[in-house]
């Protein structure tokens, strides 16, 4: 598939093991969250490349748009491996992946099922046994940018908004989870923010910054009391903060303040000592 007409979201955002071994074990383990072993990280097919071995594309955000929570929380989504599911979460598989910042990964090639970088084949047991075509066919990775003007979208199943085909791209291409409808909102809602940078010159854009803070998701959920939440977008924040911390110029000492303020709220809120919790949160906040 070649052109934006016919999107496909090939989320994806894998780690290298080693780096992410070697960066992010103490951070993590501060969490209380296991760091995986070589057997569980490290089995892609020899000669696969799925990072981009430089700086990502610039990510170009509609003026206008309105980045509320709603947005904020679908820009965290699109980074996040757990919407994909399980075996997304194991090797750290995100939208983001093949679509930095809504562009394109030209560098993403798995071997087997990618014939040059920026391609791949999405219709092969890889990914879901039950979606195997039976063909090796490997399409271009398309930019998102723009993607709220390009409707329909699909190949085989045409789908006429990005609300159905952003779901099958989950559950059906992925064997990822059925989405709640706050986190479709969510996700939609960033995907239509995107920009499309050079249009023309009327086409109105804002440059995003790389090192965006999700931490006034949490205000509502600490004043809530909402410990389900809570604990979900403090898991999401922290696979963030894990990512981030193999970017260039990763900003450790603030990483850490973080990981140790996240740490402390979730015991507090556990411990039902919200008060507590959203002081935490308060002087985190004030650090930013």
């Amino acid at each position: 598939m070649a052109g934006p007409r016919k999107i496909h979201l090939l989320c994806g955002h894998i780690r290298q093991f080693l780096l992410l071994y070697i960066s992010l074990s103490v951070t993590l383990t501060t969490l209380g969250a296991p760091v995986a072993d070589a057997g569980e990280q490290n089995w892609l097919p020899p000669g696969s490349t799925t990072e981009l071995r430089r700086d990502p594309p610039p990510e170009f955000i509609r003026k206008g748009t309105i980045r509320d929570e709603k947005w904020l929380y679908g820009r965290l989504l699109f980074r996040s491996p757990s919407l994909l599911g399980e075996k997304a979460v194991r090797i750290g598989l995100s939208c983001n992946s093949c679509h930095p910042n809504g562009h394109v990964n030209t560098e993403f090639y798995i071997n087997g099922l990618s014939d040059r970088p920026g391609r791949i084949d999405v219709t092969h047991r890889f990914w879901q046994a039950g979606f195997e075509d039976k063909m090796s066919n490997p399409i271009d990775i398309p930019s998102l940018r723009g993607v709220r003007e390009t409707a329909p979208y699909g190949t085989i199943n045409i789908f006429p908004d990005l609300h159905a085909f952003t779901r099958h791209v989950i559950v059906t291409e992925f064997a990822g989870p059925s989405p709640t409808p706050e986190k479709m909102e969510a996700l939609v809602a960033y995907l239509n923010s995107i920009g499309n940078n050079g249009l023309d010159e009327d086409q109105s854009i804002v440059q995003t910054s790389t090192d965006m803070s999700y931490l006034s998701l949490l205000r509502a959920p600490l004043e809530d009391k909402g410990e389900a939440k809570l604990n979900e977008l403090i898991d999401l924040i922290r696979s963030d903060l894990g990512r981030r911390a193999n970017m260039p110029n990763a900003k450790g000492d603030t990483l850490r303040r973080t990981v140790t303020g996240l740490k402390e709220i979730n015991e507090k809120a556990a411990a039902k000592d919200f008060t507590a919790a959203l002081m935490i949160y308060q002087e985190l906040m004030a650090r930013q």
